[in-house]
């Protein structure tokens, strides 16, 4: 396999070093970002955005992480301890996908390549994204791996088959993940409010077995009712769209819908599945930095991914 080029990326995600694919070991965590995915049509009827603004949300997560970037080896209470443990560092950035917002075709060959060869070489892809059409690609690329279960955490279901003839878009990646042989399960937690899912696609979801715990579901049950819907035998691949988030945390997203749950109730969670599932990967997507006034939005959604890698390291991940 050809391992793609990335353009490197300054900072890196907590000034870890900057290592070209072809250079990273199994069992790392790989970072790499892609800013764009597959735009909607530019079509007065549809209103969705060609460029949806979350274009410089991988330079933002990674300028997010900035203020763990110098205290490695201090105590981080979300995980009772370092953030690798007494072990060495196995965090490196891979640097960012070269994307465009009009070639949808071209990113997404991109991000699936990059994806396919960081897991070949049996590393941990960590994607910035970026709108949330970036994760089908992302997706894709672990075909090679086998049978594993997608959490997708998040306000919306994106279930859409297709918005003005694009099938690619970022209403549509759980129904394109659906699509794959390998994806055997899908658990989706934080639904609430109006997105783009009719009955249709509320339907479509529920025949294929879909698991949908809407937000008042996951606050009244919680962890538990999601690592019930997990199916115990399988890897998984945890997809996080921030508008997943109560806007009152996390208010520079391309949809904020209030009633979201918080930071320590999604961190629990991905502790919790991190500690008892093999995690193959993981995706932050659909921040907009422009929108983030005063960082705090990148600040959780870089916080997100250090919960994720400290709960794989305690596990042995």
């Amino acid at each position: 396999m050809t391992n793609p080029s990335l353009r490197p990326a300054d900072p890196t995600f907590l000034g870890v070093p900057h290592r070209d694919i072809a250079a990273v070991n199994a069992g790392d965590f790989a970072v790499f970002g892609a800013g764009h995915g597959t735009p909607y049509p530019a079509d007065d009827d549809i209103a969705y955005a060609l460029d949806t603004g979350s274009a410089d949300a991988p330079a933002a997560i990674r300028r997010g992480a900035v203020q763990s970037s110098s205290n490695l080896d201090h105590w981080d209470y979300d995980l009772g301890g370092p953030l690798f443990g007494d072990g060495p560092v196995r965090l490196v950035d891979c640097g960012d996908v070269e994307t465009t917002p009009e070639d949808g075709a071209g990113n997404r060959a991109g991000i699936e390549a990059a994806t396919a060869a960081l897991v070949a070489r049996g590393a941990v892809p960590v994607l910035l994204g970026g709108d949330d059409s970036v994760p089908i690609p992302f997706h894709r690329g672990f075909a090679e791996v086998g049978p594993l279960a997608i959490l997708q955490i998040d306000a919306h279901i994106d279930w859409r088959d297709s918005i003005g003839g694009e099938r690619d878009g970022y209403s549509s990646t759980m129904r394109r993940a659906s699509e794959l042989p390998f994806v055997r399960s899908i658990v989706q937690v934080g639904a609430r409010g109006v997105g783009s899912a009719r009955r249709q696609e509320v339907e479509a979801a529920a025949a294929w077995g879909a698991r949908i715990l809407p937000a008042d579901v996951f606050r009244r049950d919680g962890v538990e009712a999601v690592l019930r819907a997990l199916p115990e035998e399988l890897p998984v691949l945890i997809a996080l769209d921030l508008d997943a988030f109560d806007p009152s945390l996390v208010p520079a997203v391309n949809a904020p819908t209030p009633g979201g749950p918080l930071f320590p109730e999604i961190a629990t969670l991905v502790r919790h599945v991190a500690a008892t599932r093999p995690v193959l990967g993981l995706s932050v997507v659909e921040l907009m930095p422009r929108l983030d006034v005063t960082g705090v939005s990148a600040m959780v959604a870089a916080r997100f991914v250090l919960n994720v890698v400290g709960a794989m390291v305690r596990r042995g991940g």
